[in-house]
């Protein structure tokens, strides 16, 4: 499993095959965010947290924060 702080802090990103590493919760939050290239013809999406930039135009708490399972 990731580490979720980091995750969220935008330290990393994660792999679209391996996003079943993510916890449940991220795949209900307006923060989570995805990237995807023309580059291959494989899986080449890439899962990324968008609660750490600066200039998000929302100030909702992410899910993970509000879940004590996950807010440590």
């Amino acid at each position: 499993m990731i580490n979720l702080h980091e995750f969220r802090a935008g330290q990393y990103s994660v792999h679209g095959s391996c996003g079943d590493e993510l916890p449940e919760c991220c795949f209900t939050c307006v923060y989570l965010l995805y990237d995807e290239t023309d580059a291959c013809l494989c899986d080449s999406r890439t899962i990324f947290c968008g609660y750490a930039w600066p200039d998000k135009l929302t100030h909702t708490v992410p899910p993970c924060l509000l879940d004590p399972r996950w807010s440590q």
